[in-house]
This record gives C-alpha cells, sequence and structure tokens, in this order.
C-alpha cells in the first residue's frame, strides 16, 4: 500500500524533476559539498543571515513557495548542528514509526512521527509516513500537507548534487536518506554500501534499478552525519571515565516512598483525537536549536 500511495502522489514530481537534475551525468551543480559546505552551515548558525536556520525553518513549515532550493539545502545543512541530530539512532526511531504504519496502526503512527517531528522537523521519512498515515485514514488535507514537505526535502536533495558520480553525491542528512531517496523517484534498491570519494568524503552508494534488469550506482554524502556519530562516541568515551557519585541508600529510600502509581493511559480517547484532528504548523518555538 505504501508503494502504491508514493506513486500515486509523489513520483510524478519526482520523476518530472530528477529526469533532468540527475537523469545527466555530464552536468554539474551549484553545490559542491567539500567547497560550499563549512561556508553555508556557518551561516544557518548567524541568525543575521539570510540562511539563518532560525529563519528558515518557519518558512519550510508554512509551506512557503518562495523557498529556493539552495535555501531548503541550507536548511538541511543548518539542522546538522541541532542537539536532537543524532544520526544512528534516528534511524532506529524513523524505522519504528515506520513499523507502525507497516503494522496499519495508522493513528498511533501519527502519534509518534508528529512527535518526532517537533525535534526533527527535516526527517524524509517519518514526513512521508506521517502523510501516508493521514492518506490511510481519509485525511488528505493532513496527507497532503506532510507531502508538500516532502517534496521540498526531496527538491534540496536533487539540487544538491548529480547523484551518479562520486565527486558530485547527494546530500543525505540521515544515513539511509539515499535508500528513501531512490525509492521516492520510483526506483528499487539493489544492494546498498560505504565508501570515500576522492575527498575522503564518507559516502552511501545505492545500487538501484528501474526494471530489476539494469544497475544505476547513486552517491550520497553523509560525512557530517558521520563526524556527528564519531563525536558522540568521544563524548561518551569521556563520560564514562568521570568519577561515578557514591551510592546513597538512605537518599534511595526516601525517593521509593515518593514512588505513586501512575494514571493510566487512555489510548483509545488519545486515537480519537489524533484521527480528527486538523494539521497546522507545528510550533516553531520547540523547533530552534536547543544546544
Amino acid at each position: 500500500m505504501i508503494k502504491a500511495f508514493i506513486k500515486s502522489i509523489c513520483c510524478i514530481l519526482y520523476l518530472a524533476t530528477a529526469s533532468t537534475a540527475i537523469g545527466q551525468n555530464t552536468e554539474t551543480t551549484a553545490f559542491d559539498y567539500k567547497r560550499d559546505f563549512r561556508a553555508i552551515f556557518t551561516k544557518t548558525q548567524d541568525d543575521e543571515s539570510g540562511f539563518a536556520y532560525k529563519k528558515l525553518l518557519p518558512r519550510f513549515l508554512d509551506r512557503d513557495t518562495s523557498l529556493s532550493k539552495a535555501e531548503m539545502l541550507a536548511l538541511l545543512i543548518g539542522f546538522t548542528e541541532d542537539s536532537h541530530y543524532k544520526p544512528f539512532e534516528d534511524m532506529e526511531t524513523e524505522k519504528e514509526i515506520f513499523d507502525l504504519n507497516d503494522q496499519k496502526d495508522f493513528t498511533e503512527g501519527i502519534a509518534s512521527g508528529r512527535t518526532y517531528l517537533q525535534t526533527h522537523p527535516l526527517s524524509l521519512r517519518v514526513l512521508k509516513e506521517v502523510s501516508y498515515s493521514y492518506h490511510m485514514l481519509k485525511n488528505e488535507d493532513s496527507a497532503n500537507y506532510y507531502m508538500d514537505l516532502v517534496d521540498k526535502v526531496m527538491e534540496a536533495m536533487i539540487y544538491s548534487g548529480i547523484g551518479k558520480k562520486p565527486d558530485s553525491p547527494i546530500f543525505s542528512l540521515g544515513l539511509s536518506d539515499g535508500e528513501y531517496f531512490i525509492e521516492n523517484i520510483g526506483m528499487k534498491v539493489l544492494n546498498k554500501n560505504t565508501d570515500w570519494n576522492k575527498d575522503n568524503q564518507f559516502m552511501e552508494i545505492i545500487d538501484a534499478s528501474k526494471n530489476m534488469d539494469d544497475h544505476i550506482n547513486y552517491f550520497f554524502v553523509i560525512q557530517h552525519a558521520k563526524e556527528k556519530i564519531d563525536d558522540e562516541k568521544v563524548n561518551d568515551s569521556t563520560d564514562k571515565k568521570k568519577k561515578k557519585p557514591k551510592f546513597d541508600k538512605k537518599s534511595k529510600d526516601k525517593e521509593k516512598e515518593k514512588v505513586k502509581e501512575k494514571p493510566k493511559f487512555d489510548k483509545k480517547s488519545k486515537k480519537d483525537k489524533l484521527v480528527n484532528e486538523p494539521v497546522l504548523p507545528v510550533s516553531t518555538d520547540s523547533l530552534q536549536n536547543k544546544n
């Protein structure tokens, strides 16, 4: 069902755009990861810049049609500094939300997906899953809202690189966004691998096919994600070296006395509320960087 939904809503736009943007591997793009990533990143953290993350995010959530592909790419780059950006953990959480749809628990998929999007507003996979959930519950206005956001992320990725050459990879915010990109343009993922290009940029390489009798390699740069994971490993290692506080049995006994029975969660009432709840752009206050 997800496949049919994607083809009916996504692929007309994606295939039309992709055929010109990534179909000719002799073209060049305006964005070069080695040259431009750090410069754009710096601008996204400057509140006075036109590329400021805090300025671009509300426009994205409001589906501002004047938001350019370059600005949208800057928004993706800016999120790499967000404290909630944890590429490995994010991939696991996104899989859990996908599984809810796979189990046809669409109402819980909406609840979990929207909660996740409060801190990960640019998640290619979860934006699509929430759109699909609303579609299956016949709330087309909400489905279209989230699919419009998917379109914006896809357009930025297509803008970022040709993708068919390792020295012009497509920018991928998440570790597996390359796989979702391939599915969104109507192709099948045959195999996936990782490697470095000549500029020492870490990439996800997808062996894709249009009709199962052809093989096309697409390259997605995830160097920023790898660096984030490496930084987290260093921080974890440092934390483990710190001296642990002494165990205070008396204080623990006091804490036990404070424990009260938690109220039961009324899942049914939560679902009834979400099914009919109209979608409005999420509060941008909760989506600002919290570093």
